[in-house]
């Protein structure tokens, strides 16, 4: 196993869990810039020490590989993502309205996510000698692996900190594949192999040195409102991201099946290398009787869309943001594998300059996990570090690892 398949089921599609921006500011500074970095990856059944293994590479014991699929069940799901984004305000007005300011945003970003069956593991890791005269229902699963560019220019509300942006977007790589059905039959003695298959698998340009596959357009905004809660104020935030596509150029390739493939004479690991699928190197598809079809096509990039509440306490911090004491925040990203994510977060206010937070979460990609953070600000400048998955930063054992980061400079 090497590190291509540890991106695949090992890395699986990472559930970058930051919160929506803050509620808005009271002092206006003229300028604002905010860097973000986060990076994780999340599992609901593959735990550290196997990922760990195949990102290292080398023979991994089987003792590890047993107890990861006794550990699997039919609805497996997993994926990472990372991102770095800056953006920036300045001004004060546009249009004539002085609630109005400028924003423009640069971000880099990747991700991947998937949803796999118990057996599509157990034939990955051990082959498919358990299989004889039995069916491996490999199918159904999906994955999709993308990564993308974009710089945006749009508006911001002064003070409420709603905003909407309008950007290009460049189009870096993409793998994507469903498989509706793949059930591979082992005759006694290996004698020969049956495959039922249905499903399609699309890649971006594979030519090498070329940065751009692909140009596309997508929004991103949020949007941030005052409510009364129980008699208390409150504020409701809607936030939508990565809402847009991509035109891939005609150097994209696709390939679809819906048939039934008798083998004789083949060796099982040539058809189920699921290292060759991600990284194509055409040999699973040689060996499926399967022909690329080249030419672009247009897809809709992974958009999450983010609904949250903040209520109790308001503290403003140097900077001039404002906080409240808790919130409530559902969220989901359209990739396989994903599923909706709850979590309810306590920011704690320590002293006048520093911020403590911790809550649990649930869902993404993975399952239960709790979050924790400290968060410092200055007149001029602050900073924020968080993990959304804190044990499993620290265990082996445990499942996913994810860390955050946002800096604010103000003036």
């Amino acid at each position: 196993m090497n590190r291509s398949l540890a991106l695949l089921l090992a890395t699986l599609p990472l559930a970058t869990t930051a919160q929506v921006d803050s509620t808005g500011t009271r002092k206006d500074h003229g300028t604002r810039f905010m860097l973000e970095a986060s990076g994780a990856y999340d599992s609901n059944t593959l735990r550290n020490d196997l990922l760990l293994g195949l990102y290292q590479g080398g023979e991994l014991e089987r003792d590890l590989r047993q107890r990861t699929l006794d550990g699997l069940h039919d609805a497996n799901r997993g994926g990472y993502e990372w991102r770095v984004s800056a953006s920036c305000t300045w001004g004060d007005s546009l249009f004539g309205n002085p609630r109005w300011k400028p924003r423009a945003s640069l971000s880099a970003q990747g991700m991947m996510g998937i949803r796999f069956p118990k057996d599509a593991y157990a034939l990955a890791f051990f082959g498919n000698a358990g299989y004889e005269d039995r069916t491996a229902h490999v199918g159904p699963a999906r994955f999709e692996q993308v990564a993308f560019q974009s710089i945006r220019f749009g508006v911001e509300d002064h003070p409420s900190g709603s905003y909407l942006e309008l950007g290009l977007v460049n189009g870096q790589a993409l793998h994507t594949g469903r498989l509706d059905k793949a059930d591979l039959y082992t005759a006694p003695d290996g004698r020969y192999l049956e495959l039922a298959l249905d499903g399609e698998y699309h890649v971006g340009d594979t030519a090498a040195g070329r940065w751009s596959k692909g140009i596309g357009v997508a929004i991103e905004g949020q949007w941030n409102h005052g409510i009364r809660l129980v008699g208390s104020p409150a504020t409701l935030r809607i936030r939508v991201s990565d809402l847009g596509f991509v035109a891939w150029n005609p150097g994209s390739l696709s390939v679809s099946q819906d048939s039934v493939i008798h083998y004789e004479g083949i060796e099982v690991n040539g058809i189920l290398d699921l290292d060759e699928l991600v990284l194509d190197r055409h040999r699973i598809q040689d060996s499926l009787g399967l022909g690329y079809k080249a030419g672009g096509f247009v897809r809709m990039l992974p958009a999450k869309a983010a609904l949250a509440l903040d209520f109790g306490r308001e503290h403003e911090l140097p900077t001039g943001t404002v906080i409240r004491a808790y919130t409530v925040q559902v969220d989901h990203r359209l990739i396989p594998g994903y599923i909706p994510q709850a979590s309810v977060i306590r920011q704690l206010v320590l002293g006048k300059a520093l911020v403590a937070q911790a809550g649990v979460l649930y869902g993404g990609f993975g399952g239960l996990r709790a979050d924790v953070g400290l968060g410092y600000s200055g007149r001029h400048w602050g900073l924020h570090v968080h993990t959304p998955n804190v044990i499993g930063l620290a265990s082996q054992g445990a499942q996913g690892r994810s860390l955050a980061a946002r800096l604010d400079v103000v003036w």
